[in-house]
């Protein structure tokens, strides 16, 4: 999904990465399952997602998760759903929009000087530093940043040099910034980093 995805483009990407993925292979490598285990695709759920366009507007879209069953050892089936990497469960605003606002928000600042809301989707910015503020916490307690150094130590031999990225004292949401700090270089990118760490760790 790209960091910045406009409405009219949404549909077709959500398809082509997240839907046209999905298959019963690809349920039982995420579920780590033996190739013999009976997997049956069952629809879906409804759910909204909070986006930004390429001119840092926010919108939202209607979208379906699709679901799973998987038959378990004991013959019982289980239920999954299949989140795509750029959503976390139970968060409406798409990770990409949490990471931006992380980025570009600093102490002091309100999130919508730096987004726009043309559709009037929210009456002040609350849900949205809601949403961030819990990542943060949640990323913090299950220890995401040293679990990224562990991996990054594991095959080259030396932490993630983090302290090279100095994390910037003005920002506001300091927890997250600093996970996005250590992941850019984890991954070497620079954006789109929190859909990574939530495909390898599960935010």
């Amino acid at each position: 999904m790209p960091f910045k995805c406009n409405p009219e483009n949404f549909e077709k990407i959500f398809q082509e990465e997240y839907i046209g993925k999905i298959s019963h292979e690809s349920i039982r490598n995420g579920l780590k399952l033996s190739d013999s285990v009976r997997v049956k695709l069952n629809g879906g759920f409804p759910r909204w997602l909070y986006l930004l366009d390429e001119n840092n507007c926010l919108y939202r879209v209607r979208y379906k998760i699709k679901t799973a069953l998987w038959l378990d050892k004991t013959d019982k089936w289980r239920y999954v759903s299949i989140f795509p990497n750029f959503i976390k469960r139970w968060y409406q605003p798409c990770l990409n929009l949490l990471e931006y606002i992380s980025s570009e928000v600093r102490r002091g600042e309100d999130i919508f000087e730096h987004i726009d809301d043309p559709e009037e989707l929210f009456h002040c910015e609350d849900h949205i530093a809601g949403a961030v503020y819990r990542l943060g916490e949640s990323c913090a307690q299950i220890k995401c940043e040293a679990l990224l150094n562990s991996r990054y130590t594991h095959v080259f031999n030396r932490p993630v040099p983090a302290r090279g990225f100095k994390v910037n004292e003005d920002k506001r949401f300091k927890l997250l910034y600093s996970l996005i700090i250590t992941a850019r270089f984890f991954f070497g990118i620079n954006t789109g980093t929190l859909a990574l760490v939530n495909s390898i760790i599960h935010l």
